[in-house]
């Protein structure tokens, strides 16, 4: 449902509300548009393609007139040289550093007494606000101690003050309210406060449909230089909004601009081939004449994504609840194994609780900002995705450990890595290619998970050339496939009197069954009793988990699947390199798959600077590469089911082929893995 603004914003008068550049703290900032390391400070934010030479320089002077209500520096005739606290408030002005600005001016106030003193807290504060670092507004709020004075110097911006007080004690709904009563209008830089304050505090409540509208308000209050990160932010909370309540609000709102944002959000979700055409239709957006709708597309994607720029620990999101408990516990063992030989260049690990929902994860991703983490493994559940959308532009690298569900999008800057069976899918549409077939048949379960790897299966194997000539569904808890075996494949006796003598129609190269162990287990008898016995059938990886089960495998004969290559190892003696791997993951559980997904995460988030270039990385469960929309794309290996064991295949070319690298055996023992939905 659209929402709308409690209340307009006020004029616009006075000194421009600026801000200076974005910190890496913000609850609601977005990941940056560039993986190039911005000029000047550390905290600057641009769009390289769009910033004209002088404007920077410019805006940042301005800026620092600007930043806390239009003051200056205090200067005073009667004490030279100036004070420690003095200097190094200079030093953080000159650097362009509105964390170390508001700290100092913190400091400062600590030399003064009485309204002098009361001034440069209330600067501080809004030192940290202008710089969107609330956690730090809010710490600095509890160290001041004149907020008795403020009232004088300003009520509006003793208001806004006090209402960053409540939110800092933890009365998010108070603080609200206090800063929803303040009379209009105000100054441009005090209204700037309130409406960031007022986003801020919607986002954190899990309202991003109402935090992007604060953040729209304030736009054309900021110089053309500060919008960039505007916009950026604003669209990392669209991206959490559902589609369908998008369509609603653009169909709703009376701001033109607000609604063209909406749809550009529902354009880059839904039909991303669109955007050139909602970039025709809207010349005069701002997320047009900024250059951030260029930023949109699979190239912009590609440039968002940036290796972690400082030293700090790897702070790993993982949910503790009993739900995921076990799920949790294989993922960070597999983490700690690849980090304890050297996956992460001996960078500290810290294992956060992501709960289940979307408050929970971002006070995961906040401890895991104060505790200067360089890069996020995590979260793992879907709807916690979109939260990475808050993570300032110059913090933590992310690693989401899913991917978005079907119509959605990772935040700005994010890596997507998941042991996906839509990439399972895509990568048999591949091999099955590679084999020679080209007219294929796919036989799914008719739920979400086998629709999904239906769908994602024919798409590659169209792009591939082939050609789907029919497919069928059954039912997740059916065990008679009789019905849907017979019409897919068009069965005809050709033994009018004596025993059942099946042929099947003539048009069929292979087919993919898309399936899990269970259903894959009851489905491959029916094929061969209905004459198929001789049709090359391709399934998934999560028909095999690792551990061995002949009696459960017994029944899945000649299907050909994606399989990781540690899974691969286990019977291949001790001198196969990922035995030890193997018989490690063996130790953390049933599902071995984890173990080694976990290995390989830790694995991305050590080699980005690798992947970025286009290089490989070889992990435990594929090749590993990036795409450039930011996902981590995994090559896998190949194994056929024969006599209850995985027999391991080579690459591709040839589905008989026996792999001639590195297994020592033709046999390995398998058992159903479940699928890995979050």
């Amino acid at each position: 449902m659209a929402d709308a603004l409690d209340e307009p914003p006020g004029p616009r008068r006075g000194c421009h509300f600026l801000t200076l550049p974005e910190t890496d703290r913000m609850p609601t900032s977005p990941r940056p548009i560039t993986r190039r390391r911005p000029q000047g400070s550390p905290g600057s934010y641009r769009l390289t393609a769009r910033v004209m030479p002088g404007v920077m320089p410019a805006i940042v002077a301005a800026a620092l007139l600007a930043l806390g209500g239009c003051a200056q520096v205090p200067q005073s005739g009667d004490r030279a040289p100036a004070s420690p606290a003095q200097a190094d408030l200079s030093q953080a002005i000159e650097a362009s550093d509105p964390v170390a600005i508001a700290r100092a001016r913190m400091a400062l106030s600590q030399d003064l007494t009485g309204t002098k003193r009361a001034e440069q807290q209330l600067l501080a504060l809004e030192a940290a606000i202008d710089g969107h670092d609330f956690p730090l507004a809010r710490e600095l709020y509890q160290q001041a101690d004149t907020q008795s004075l403020w009232e004088r110097i300003d009520p509006h911006r003793a208001a806004i003050a006090r209402g960053l007080g409540q939110w800092a004690q933890g009365d998010r709904a108070g603080a609200m309210r206090t800063i929803h009563r303040i009379p209009l209008p105000l100054e441009a830089s005090t209204e700037g406060r309130r409406l960031f304050l007022l986003g801020a505090m919607e986002a954190e409540a899990g309202h991003p449909l109402r935090a992007a509208r604060y953040y729209h308000a304030v736009d054309d209050l900021l110089p053309p230089g500060q919008r960039d990160a505007n916009h950026a932010r604003l669209w990392n909370l669209l991206i959490e909004v559902p589609a369908e309540d998008l369509q609603q609000a653009a169909s709703s709102t009376s701001e033109p601009s607000f609604a063209a944002w909406l749809d550009l959000a529902v354009t880059y979700r839904q039909n991303p081939d669109a955007l050139d055409e909602w970039i025709a239709g809207h010349p005069d957006h701002p997320a047009v004449e900024s250059g951030f709708v260029d930023m949109l597309g699979a190239g912009g994607a590609m440039q968002s994504l940036r290796a972690p720029s400082r030293q700090g620990p790897v702070a790993v999101l993982l949910p503790q609840s009993e739900k995921y408990a076990g799920i949790s516990r294989e993922i960070r063992q597999g983490i700690e194994y690849a980090a304890n030989n050297g996956a992460l260049g001996g960078r500290e690990l810290r294992f956060i609780d992501s709960g289940v929902d979307q408050m929970s994860v971002r006070v995961a991703l906040e401890e895991a900002r104060r505790a200067g983490a360089a890069i996020v493994i995590g979260p793992l559940l879907k709807e916690q995705l979109s939260a990475l959308g808050t993570l300032g532009p110059n913090g933590p690298v992310a690693i989401a450990l899913n991917t978005p569900a079907r119509g959605e999008s990772l935040p700005m800057g994010v890596i997507g890595f998941s042991l996906s069976p839509e990439q399972d899918a895509r990568a048999v549409a591949r091999r099955m290619w590679e084999d020679g077939h080209r007219q294929a048949a796919i036989f799914s379960a008719s739920e979400s998970l086998g629709e999904r790897t239906r769908q994602a299966f024919a798409d590659e194997f169209a792009l591939m050339g082939g050609e789907v000539v029919d497919r069928a569904g059954f039912a997740p808890k059916q065990t008679d496939f009789t019905k849907e075996l017979r019409g897919l494949l068009r069965v005809r006796d050709k033994s009018k009197n004596g025993p059942f003598q099946p042929v099947i129609r003539d048009d069929l190269d292979a087919i993919f069954l898309a399936a899990s162990g269970d259903q894959l287990a009851l489905i491959v008898p029916q094929l061969d009793y209905f004459g198929a016995e001789k049709l090359p059938r391709y399934g998934l990886g999560m028909a095999y988990s690792g551990n061995p089960d002949r009696r459960a495998d017994d029944d899945k004969d000649r299907v050909i699947i994606p399989v990781e290559p540690m899974l691969l190892a286990g019977p291949a003696g001790p001198e196969h390199p990922l035995r030890p791997a193997y018989e490690r993951a063996q130790l953390a559980g049933p599902l071995p798959r984890l173990f080694a997904f976990g290995a390989d995460a830790a694995q991305v988030a050590g080699r980005i600077e690798t992947l970025l270039d286009g290089g490989t990385v070889q992990g435990l469960t594929g090749t590993l590469s990036l795409t450039a929309t930011g996902l981590v794309e995994r090559q896998p290996r190949w194994g056929r089911f024969r006599d209850g064991r995985l027999v391991p295949l080579s690459q591709g070319g040839s589905a008989g082929a026996l792999d001639p690298g590195g297994t020592g055996t033709n046999d390995s023992p398998a058992t159903e893995s479940p699928a890995l939905t979050f």
